[in-house]
C-alpha cells in the first residue's frame, strides 16, 4: 500500500484568508483581556457579544443539522425493517443479512495490550452475524501481548498472517513497532473484504453492532465510512469516577456534531477508536498516515480532498448502533498527554490542509467547517481572558457600573441552558442513549471552570507547543 508523506509539515505561505482567521483567533481573546485591564467596558462587551453570538448561531446550526439526522436514522430504520421484517431492527443479533450486505474485516492494531486485548477479541467473536476476517497486528509489543494471544487462541502457519487454531476466521499478523496507521495499513493489505472495521485493542464491541454496521452499507452502497458511537469507561477509583463523569458529556456532544454535518457530506472527524471505511477506499488514498499525531483526524481530510478534487460527494455517516465500550483516561496525566496529542494533532492537521480553508472548491467543508476550525484554534483562552479580565473590571469598576456585563452574562446563560437542553435530547433520541439527562449536563456545565477547563488550557498549550516544536516524545 502506497503511503502519503511523511516529512515534516512546513508552514509555507498559507492564503490570506486562512492568516487572517487565525489571527483573529489570537486577537480576539487578547482584546477581551486588555478591553478588561483598560478597563473599556464598551470593548469587552462588544467583543464578548460577538462570541456569544457566533457561538450560539453555531450551536442552533448544529442542533438543526443533527435533528436533520435524527430524521434520516429513524427513515433507515424503517428501511432495514422494511428489507428485512424478520429480522427486526440493526440492533438485533441475526445470523441472516440485507441484500447487498459487504464482507466485514475487523482490524486490531495492539501493542503492549496485554490487559485488554483479551475482552476486545471476545466481543469481536460473539457478534452474530460474524466477521469475515477478523486481524490482530502486534506492534512490536514489549509485555506479554503475543504470549497471551498464543495460549488463548493459538496460531499456526507460516507467512505474515498466521491463522487461529480455534478461530479460522481469526489471524495475527506481527511485526516491528511502527505506529499505530502502519499496523492498519499493513493489516489492510493482507485483508480481503469490503469493509474495513478498526478496533482499537482496549474498545469492546456491544451486541449487535456488526449487523448495524452492515446494514449501513447495504442501505447506501455509496458510502465511504461510517463512524461509531463511543461509550467511555474510566477505572472505579474517585479520580476515574471523575473523568467519566466529564467525558460522557463531552463524547455526546462530539457524536452529535459528526451527526450533525454528515447530513451536508462534510464530515472530518471519526471516532479512532471505532470506525469503517471501504477497503478500496483506504487504497486509493494511500492508507494512514504513519506520521500523522492523529491518524484518524488527518485520513478525514485527506478523504475529503481525494474525493472533492474528482467532483465526487465523500459521504461519511455516524451509526448509533455501531456502539463499543472504550478505555478512556481516568487519571490526570493520562488526560493531559491523551488531550495533548488531540490538540497538537488538530494543528498539525489544519496547517496540512490550509488550502482547504475558505476555498470555495471544497463547498460547505471549506467555507463553514474549515473556516470555523481556523477562527476556533485560540477558544480554548476565552474563559481565561474573561476570568482576568472580569477581575480587573470588577478590581476598578468603570464609571457606568457593570450592569451591561451582568446582563449579557445573564442573555448568555440562558440561551446556552435552553440550547443544550435541546441537543442533549436530541443526542438521546438519535443515538438511544440513557446514561446522559438535561440535569446532568447542567451539573457537568456548572463545574466545567473549575476542573475541564483548566485541563483543556493546559493541553492545548502543551499540545499546540509540542506541534510547532515538532516535540513528540510522550
Amino acid at each position: 500500500m502506497p503511503r502519503p508523506g511523511r516529512g515534516p509539515i512546513s508552514v509555507g505561505r498559507p492564503a490570506a484568508f486562512f492568516l487572517t482567521l487565525l489571527s483573529l483567533s489570537w486577537l480576539i481573546p487578547a482584546g477581551i483581556l486588555a478591553a478588561g485591564l483598560l478597563r473599556r467596558l464598551d470593548l469587552f462587551l462588544a467583543l464578548s457579544l460577538l462570541v456569544a453570538l457566533y457561538d450560539s448561531l453555531q450551536a442552533a446550526g448544529i442542533l438543526l443539522l443533527a435533528h436533520s439526522g435524527l430524521r434520516r436514522l429513524r427513515i433507515s430504520g424503517a428501511a432495514v425493517a422494511a428489507k428485512a421484517p424478520a429480522m427486526g431492527t440493526a440492533m438485533a443479533p441475526t445470523d441472516q443479512r440485507l441484500p447487498g450486505a459487504p464482507t466485514i474485516a475487523v482490524i486490531i492494531p495492539a501493542w503492549n495490550e496485554a490487559a485488554t486485548l483479551g475482552a476486545t477479541l471476545e466481543s469481536v467473536l460473539a457478534q452474530v452475524p460474524q466477521p469475515e476476517q477478523v486481524i490482530v497486528c502486534d506492534d512490536g509489543s514489549s509485555d506479554d501481548t503475543l504470549v497471551r494471544l498464543a495460549k488463548g487462541y493459538g496460531f499456526e502457519g507460516e507467512g505474515r498472517l498466521r491463522r487461529s487454531r480455534s478461530h479460522p476466521r481469526l489471524g495475527l499478523l506481527a511485526k516491528e513497532h511502527g505506529g499505530k496507521g502502519d499496523s492498519i495499513n499493513q493489516a489492510v493489505a493482507v485483508s480481503y473484504a469490503e469493509v474495513v472495521l478498526i478496533l482499537d485493542a482496549d474498545t469492546e464491541l456491544l451486541p449487535g453492532a456488526l449487523a448495524a454496521l452492515e446494514h449501513r452499507f447495504a442501505l447506501e452502497p455509496g458510502l465511504d465510512a461510517v463512524s461509531g458511537t463511543l461509550l467511555p469507561h474510566c477505572p472505579p477509583s474517585l479520580q476515574g469516577r471523575l473523568f467519566a463523569s466529564f467525558q460522557r458529556y463531552e463524547y455526546a456532544r462530539n457524536h452529535l456534531w459528526r451527526l450533525a454535518w454528515s447530513q451536508i457530506d462534510a464530515t472530518l472527524i471519526i471516532s479512532g477508536a471505532c470506525s469503517a471505511f471501504r477497503r478500496q477506499t483506504l487504497l486509493d488514498i494511500g492508507g494512514f498516515d504513519p506520521s500523522s499525531w492523529v491518524e484518524d483526524y488527518e485520513i478525514l481530510h485527506r478523504l475529503q480532498r481525494h474525493r472533492r478534487d474528482r467532483g465526487e460527494p465523500c459521504r461519511v455517516r455516524v451509526e448509533p448502533s455501531l456502539a463499543v465500550r472504550t478505555e478512556a483516561p481516568g487519571h490526570m496525566g493520562v488526560f493531559l498527554r491523551q488531550r495533548r496529542r488531540w490538540a497538537g494533532g488538530f494543528l498539525e492537521t489544519l496547517i496540512r490542509y490550509r488550502s482547504m480553508v475558505g476555498n470555495r472548491r471544497y463547498g460547505v467543508l471549506g467555507l463553514l467547517y474549515l473556516s470555523h476550525n481556523t477562527f476556533t484554534v485560540a477558544s480554548f483562552l476565552y474563559p481565561l481572558a474573561w476570568f482576568l479580565a472580569g477581575l480587573a473590571l470588577l478590581a476598578h469598576p468603570p464609571a457606568g457600573g457593570l450592569g451591561g456585563l451582568g446582563l449579557l452574562a445573564l442573555i448568555s446563560a440562558l440561551v446556552g441552558l435552553l440550547l443544550t437542553g435541546l441537543s442533549l435530547e436530541v443526542y438521546r433520541r438519535a443515538f438511544d442513549r440513557g446514561e446522559v439527562s438535561v440535569l446532568g449536563s447542567l451539573i457537568e456545565l456548572s463545574l466545567r471552570p473549575f476542573f475541564y477547563i483548566p485541563l483543556n488550557l493546559l493541553s492545548h498549550l502543551w499540545g499546540y507547543a509540542s506541534c510547532l516544536s515538532r516535540h513528540r516524545s510522550w
